[in-house]
């Protein structure tokens, strides 16, 4: 079960700094926020769909189009239920509520492509070195970069756990949903002492090597800032520019 995000890939996003990467983020997060009309946002997903084609990352849209999907339904449903306004539609559906779900729909998947995006072509590594250059602290870097490596291995903790009680004759997807939903809350039990344990002889261990007690580090990962990333960032920052004018 493929549980991470990034694919090594030969292409140019790839090869960008990580610094230059997280300001791709942000700047596709940002475009996302600036929009206030689905054609815009339309526009902006499209664009991160560009990017994750330049970066060989399409492969990765499969294993996030559940969320996508959820985004899109419920976004939609639940301002068309609970959005004001005056141009009545049918029953109780109005234009502009109709209008404010799919602006927020769109919203919330362009975020989720970007980070799709910059978890494709990013290494935990990169996000450390990124974050240092940003300023941060250390320690803030390494608890970032943790939570990110230990996100799918919580997921895969859980699918184990689920396997080993299919195998002792658990049937989990039998039943109506709330029948399912019975026999798969049991299986959180195991799935959250497993990882409460694997984080405490995680804690051990870096206090085993020493964790904390020198303030300068060295890092096997050497990274520099070149013409692509200056290139990329003023790029970036022209159309940020753009769409804050044209808002």
């Amino acid at each position: 079960m493929e549980l991470f995000f990034y694919l090594e890939r030969a292409s140019a996003l790839h090869r960008l700094h990580p610094l230059t990467k997280i300001l791709l983020l942000a700047g596709n997060c940002a475009f996302a926020l600036l929009a206030r009309r689905p054609g815009p946002l339309l526009a902006a997903a499209v664009l991160v769909l560009l990017q994750m084609a330049l970066g060989g990352c399409l492969a990765n849209l499969r294993r996030i189009r559940v969320f996508l999907l959820l985004a899109s339904v419920f976004g939609v449903l639940l301002w068309t239920l609970f959005g004001r306004g005056e141009t009545h539609l049918a029953l109780w559906m109005t234009r502009e509520g109709l209008r404010a779900g799919i602006v927020a729909a769109l919203r919330i998947d362009v975020f989720l492509l970007a980070g799709a995006l910059f978890l494709s072509i990013t290494r935990n590594e990169e996000v450390v070195q990124g974050l240092l250059r940003l300023g941060l602290p250390y320690p803030l870097c390494f608890a970032f970069s943790t939570a990110l490596r230990l996100a799918p291995t919580f997921v895969g903790t859980a699918w184990a756990v689920r396997e080993a009680q299919k195998a002792r004759g658990l049937d989990p997807d039998s039943g109506s949903p709330a029948a399912r939903l019975r026999k798969n809350i049991p299986l959180l039990v195991p799935t959250l002492l497993t990882t409460i344990r694997m984080t405490g002889h995680l804690a051990m261990s870096l206090e085993a090597k020493g964790f904390g007690l020198h303030k300068s580090r060295t890092s096997l990962l050497e990274t520099r800032f070149r013409a692509p990333d200056a290139l990329t960032v003023a790029l970036l920052a022209a159309a940020l520019a753009g769409a804050a004018l044209t808002r």
